[in-house]
C-alpha cells in the first residue's frame, strides 16, 4: 500500500496535521484518536482520509479508506475504520454498503460514542423524513436506536437515545400512530430528561390530538419564536 502521498501531504506539515487531528478529535472522539495507535503512518492515512470526507471528496476519502483495510490487526481498528467507512457510504447515499459497514461495526465488542451528526444510520433517517419517507425514516431511527442498550448510564449516550427517541415520536405523529409517539417521547424523557424542544414542540401537538388544549398552550407558550410559530400554524388546522 503506498502511504507517501499522505505523509508527504501532512506529516511534513506538522502544524497542520496537529489541527487536523484536534478537529477530528472533537467531532469522533476515541473512535478516531484511537484507532491505529501502533501504526503512526496508518493514523496519517486515516487523517488523510477524513480531510477529504470534511472537505466533501467522498469518493477520495473513500479510496483511502478502503487501502486501510489492508493493515487492520486489532478489533478496535477494524470498529473504528468500519464505522469510517458506513460514514462515508452514509454520505454516497450508498445504503447498501452502509449497512454493511455498520452491521460489520457491531461485530466488534468495543465502544464509541457518536455525535448526533455523525451517529450510524442517522443522516439517511434525518434525509428520510424529511422527504416524508417515512418508513424508511422509522427503519434508520430504529436501526440506530438499536446500538445502544436499555441499560445505558454514560449520560452522552443516553442523550442520543433521548434524541433518536425524540425523532422517532415526530415520525410516528407524522404517520397518525399517536400511541407510539407518545411511547417514543416518553422514553426520550427517561432517557435525557433536559429541556428538547422539539420534543415539546411534538408533545404540544400530540396533547392537542388528544383534546388536552389547555396542556399543550403551555408547552407551546415555551417554545422558541421559531417553533412557536410553526407550532400555533399547525394546532390552527387541527
Amino acid at each position: 500500500m503506498e502511504f507517501y502521498d499522505s505523509l508527504q501531504e501532512y506529516a511534513l506539515n506538522n502544524e497542520n496535521y496537529k489541527k487536523w487531528r484536534e478537529i477530528h478529535g472533537k467531532a469522533f472522539g476515541k473512535v478516531f484518536l484511537s484507532a491505529f495507535e501502533e501504526l503512526p503512518d496508518a493514523q496519517i492515512h486515516l487523517t488523510a482520509a477524513l480531510i477529504r470526507i470534511s472537505k466533501r471528496d467522498f469518493n477520495g476519502g473513500l479510496e483511502k479508506l478502503l487501502e486501510l483495510e489492508q493493515i487492520c490487526f486489532h478489533d478496535f481498528d477494524w470498529f473504528a475504520l468500519s464505522y469510517f467507512l458506513g460514514l462515508c457510504y452514509e454520505f454516497l447515499e450508498n445504503e447498501e454498503k452502509m449497512n454493511k459497514y455498520y452491521e460489520q461495526m457491531t461485530e466488534y465488542d468495543e465502544e464509541g460514542l457518536f455525535l448526533i451528526a455523525f451517529h450510524p444510520f442517522y443522516r439517511t433517517a434525518k434525509f428520510a423524513q424529511r422527504k416524508a419517507e417515512n418508513e424508511k425514516a422509522l427503519r434508520y431511527y430504529h436501526k440506530a436506536l438499536s446500538l445502544y442498550s436499555e441499560n445505558e448510564s454514560d449520560p452522552e449516550k443516553l442523550a442520543n437515545m433521548g434524541q433518536i427517541c425524540v425523532d422517532l415520536g415526530t415520525v410516528y405523529f407524522s404517520c397518525q400512530k399517536y400511541e407510539k409517539a407518545r411511547v417514543f417521547l416518553e422514553k426520550s424523557v427517561q432517557y435525557s430528561p433536559a429541556v428538547n424542544p422539539q420534543r415539546n414542540y411534538v408533545t404540544a401537538l400530540l396533547l392537542a390530538v388528544e383534546g388536552k388544549r389547555e396542556e399543550s398552550a403551555k408547552l407551546v407558550a415555551g417554545l422558541p419564536d421559531f417553533l412557536k410559530t410553526a407550532c400555533e400554524q399547525v394546532l390552527a388546522s387541527l
